[in-house]
């Protein structure tokens, strides 16, 4: 026969252990205030993976935390131990406010020939893949317009030098018609 326990004792002795370690209330009860430190710290350390990168790519493109996670096929919890635990944003208001300021890996070309660089966030390799979106439009159309808004134009590595956006048609001719690697194929985010 199942022995029956005393539910109220039991929580009389959790509660009395925890005053006695000089705990509150609330953190012998294990749910401490949002003022108060936790008896047990929460790992900090969230290990990225492809679902977590997507969520946080449709947050950068304007979805919400949890419809971002939702869609990835992570719990919003994981998601937002990450971006915290990375430092990527915070939560204005209601809504979190990304900041995804990790350097990624970016290829740039000089001349006919493909440089990888490392920019220091999300915003100037957002540029770079654009640039590169007008490189294919530009090979297939042969109208010079579409790289008109990068002429002058480039973007500025973690060490401070600047790399200009190549914007000679020849040169870019001469790049598409060479087996250079694609932008996919060397884009990466670098972990600290």
């Amino acid at each position: 026969m199942a022995r029956t326990r005393d539910h109220k004792a039991e929580y009389a002795r959790r509660i009395a252990r925890g005053k006695a370690r000089g705990l509150s209330r609330s953190q012998a009860r294990g749910h401490a205030k949002a003022s108060e430190k936790p008896i047990k710290s929460k790992p900090v350390d969230v290990k990225s993976d492809a679902r977590i990168e997507a969520a946080i790519l449709a947050m950068n493109n304007g979805e919400s935390l949890t419809r971002a996670a939702k869609d990835a096929k992570v719990s919003p919890e994981r998601l937002r131990r990450f971006i915290v635990s990375q430092d990527m944003g915070a939560k204005q208001g209601r809504r979190w406010a990304l900041a995804d300021a990790r350097p990624r890996r970016v290829p740039i070309i000089k001349n006919t020939n493909i440089k990888a660089i490392i920019v220091p966030g999300f915003d100037d390799a957002s540029r770079v893949g654009k640039y590169h979106n007008r490189i294919g439009q530009f090979v297939r159309t042969q109208d010079l317009s579409v790289l008109e808004p990068f002429v002058g134009e480039g973007v500025t590595d973690i060490s401070g030098k600047f790399h200009p956006f190549e914007t000679d048609p020849n040169a870019l001719l001469r790049y598409a018609m060479k087996d250079e690697p694609e932008f996919h194929e060397i884009y990466q985010i670098i972990q600290n």
